[in-house]
């Protein structure tokens, strides 16, 4: 089987699984080098074994999330041993397994050592501040796998944010071009990254590819992991213009995102969100801490 075979083949059987698609792509075409997942049952796995011999899928001894175990999928036989036990290892170690960059490691490593790497609202507001501008390329909000830790709350508000996004077009876990969190939003290893993933969606899944990158570069209200909220609209200075809101939605507190339906600018300050129509004030939100509420501006630049 051809790898152009190997791709088509797994656009139309990865839905049936638990693996990002273009993580899979990627490895398929040989632009990463290994990709980690945990299936939800065994035969998700076998499916793969069985339909891509040239792959080598190797799984952890243990279990690491209940009764779930880390399988690693590669065409080097030792990496995908070595990365199913990534969990294991320290976490320069698991961003060099699995082909991060060393910059965007490397930043990573240094909250974690602090026990600030699951530090939602620090982390992005970091990256942001670190960035001159934001690639919708290297937008890694909507993807939860590797922040999510093993905190009980933290399943629960991806379940609830499942089901809220129910009707979404694509697979939510399929909202991303890169799995890292970026040493900033203009990174160029991860913008490259990036390209190449599109690239791939664009060829062999391009109904797929036109979804994630309309919904990735778009303006982004951020408060914390799930409290989020994606505009139809353009930044202006540190003002937002919007005309919609779109999906999918978080699970920012419901009186708060009607305000916002009702509006169609936001001003934001290290102070304030303040929601307006047109030069109304409808709402005054007071800052607990400066990432307490900022906008990362995605659009695509012209």
């Amino acid at each position: 089987m051809t790898i152009s075979e190997e791709l088509k083949k797994a656009v139309k059987l990865v839905p049936e699984t638990s693996l990002v698609l273009q993580e899979f792509l990627a490895v398929i075409a040989g632009k990463k080098p290994v990709l980690a997942v945990t299936f939800s049952d065994k035969s998700q796995r076998e499916l793969i074994k069985s339909n891509f011999p040239n792959l080598n899928v190797c799984c952890s001894k243990k279990p690491c999330f209940g009764s779930q175990q880390v399988c690693a999928i590669s065409r080097n036989k030792s990496l995908a041993r070595q990365t199913a036990e990534y969990l294991s290892a320290d976490t320069r170690e698991q961003g060099r397994l699995l082909g991060y960059p060393e910059c965007c490691v490397k930043q990573h490593a240094d909250f974690s050592m602090r026990g600030l790497g699951l530090n939602a609202p620090l982390v992005v507001y970091e990256s942001y501040k670190n960035s001159k501008k934001c690639n919708f390329l290297t937008n890694n909000l909507l993807n939860f796998y590797s922040r999510l830790g093993k905190e009980k709350k933290n399943f629960e508000c991806l379940n609830k944010y499942y089901y809220l996004n129910r009707d979404f077009p694509v697979s939510l876990w399929n909202l991303q071009f890169i799995s890292h969190t970026p040493c900033s939003y203009d990174c160029k290893e991860s913008i490259k990254m990036g390209k190449e993933v599109q690239k791939l969606l664009k060829k062999y899944a391009p109904d797929v590819e036109k979804v994630i990158s309309y919904t990735l570069s778009k303006p982004v209200l951020f408060f914390d992991l799930f409290k989020w909220i994606i505009f139809e609209g353009k930044v202006k200075e540190s003002t937002l213009f919007y005309k919609r809101i779109i999906p999918p939605i978080s699970l920012v507190e419901s009186s708060f995102f009607d305000i916002i339906k009702k509006g169609n600018k936001i001003i934001v300050d290290k102070n304030k969100v303040e929601i307006l129509r047109d030069n109304l004030s409808l709402y005054l939100y007071s800052k607990k801490n400066k990432q307490d509420g900022f906008i990362l501006d995605f659009n695509k630049k012209e």
